[in-house]
């Protein structure tokens, strides 16, 4: 095996491979996809300071620099931006319906409740219903930055076609204990806010893509948390969420209707079927069988564990590749893919080792 990765072909890999995904219906194998987040990045560079990460863009273009050379030498490829210039954001949806950003030093970025009690989320709801989206969606000087941005890369923005599911934003909002609690003992007053929460949503997506000239169809969900709604609870509170956005963003069930979901919430998985999810990315501890039964038409990627790309001998991941072809490679319709985000810490050589596993074991 070792003489065969030392021999791998990392260019033609990834032209395949980018042929594959663009030109899914004409595939020659299966193609791969994983993404390399800042978790990843801050162990893989033992970054000095994560505050200064997100506040300082100079400083994260130099990291992003720096891990991409050590990267491209292994992987064979860049993973992280390195725009000259910090693309503009817009205000954060969760920070406007009331979560507060926080940055704390050796963390990532997280929005933590103020709501304690049903009190609390009633005035709240009241704040929600006053937002306006027009004044409050972007900052001032959004406009400004978008056309520097543009003409400085070349590159157009494009907003509005992603956000966190409901699940998971509520329990920013309102905290992951009491979004629990008033599930189970005040649903009539949940029930309204999730109704704010996604009128105010399509609100804000619809100033984001008119700014951004935005005109594509389509629409991409997380929703981590989503695991902890029973499904009954779910297709009350969160399936009438999901399916006005997908009316709004992603009218046909032909447009992409994508949810990610790193958790074991393999019991809502008809729900989403029905609700015409199409492509997904679900739990490490959800066998690929399951996913297909639940969701025979769904485009899945998965469904290589983290732990076990991070952890696992060679055998261990090269059974997982050949396993997840065993069960998603009769109609093809799957993309290799970890089943989550790469965990940090995880050898570079195992990647590779994936690449080549997927590269061998996964040919049409």
């Amino acid at each position: 095996m070792k003489k065969e990765l030392d021999k791998f072909d990392l260019q033609r890999f990834w032209e395949e491979n980018d042929y594959c995904l663009e030109n899914f219906d004409k595939k020659t194998r299966i193609p791969i996809f994983y993404w390399l987040d800042d978790h990843f990045l801050f162990e893989f560079l033992n970054v000095e300071s994560t505050i200064r990460y997100y506040t300082d863009y100079d400083y994260r273009l130099k990291l992003h620099k720096e891990a991409n050379e050590k990267l491209e030498k292994i992987l064979g490829r860049r993973f992280y931006p390195e725009d000259p210039i910090e693309p503009p954001s817009p205000n954060r949806f969760e920070v406007l319906m009331g979560a507060k950003y926080v940055l704390t030093e050796g963390g990532t970025p997280w929005l933590i409740s103020e709501v304690e009690d049903v009190k609390d989320l009633k005035e709240l709801i009241k704040k929600m219903e006053k937002v306006d989206m027009k004044k409050s969606a972007l900052p001032e000087d959004f406009m400004e930055k978008k056309e520097n941005y543009e003409k400085i890369t070349g590159k157009k923005l494009k907003l509005g076609n992603f956000s966190r599911g409901p699940a998971t934003m509520a329990t920013s909002i309102l905290g992951t204990e009491n979004t629990c609690i008033f599930m189970m003992e005040e649903e009539d007053i949940l029930l309204d806010f999730f109704e704010i929460l996604c009128q105010k949503l399509i609100e804000y997506n619809k100033v984001l893509r008119e700014t951004t000239n935005n005109d594509e169809f389509g629409y991409s969900i997380a929703d981590d948390n989503c695991f902890l709604f029973p499904p009954k609870k779910y297709l009350k509170l969160c399936a009438p969420f999901l399916e006005k956005i997908f009316k709004e963003f992603a009218p046909s069930k032909e447009h992409k209707r994508y949810q990610h979901s790193d958790s074991n919430m393999k019991h809502l998985m008809g729900i989403l079927n029905d609700l015409g999810v199409n492509e997904v990315n679900f739990g490490p501890e959800i066998h690929p069988e399951e996913i297909r039964k639940a969701m025979p038409k769904a485009k899945i990627y998965g469904q290589m564990p983290p732990f076990t790309l991070r952890n696992g001998k060679p055998h261990e991941i090269i059974e997982i590749v050949k396993r997840d072809m065993k069960f998603l490679g009769e109609d093809g319709n799957f993309v290799e893919c970890t089943a989550g985000s790469v965990a940090g810490g995880t050898p570079l050589e195992n990647i590779k080792l994936y690449m080549w596993a997927v590269d061998k074991y996964c040919r049409l």
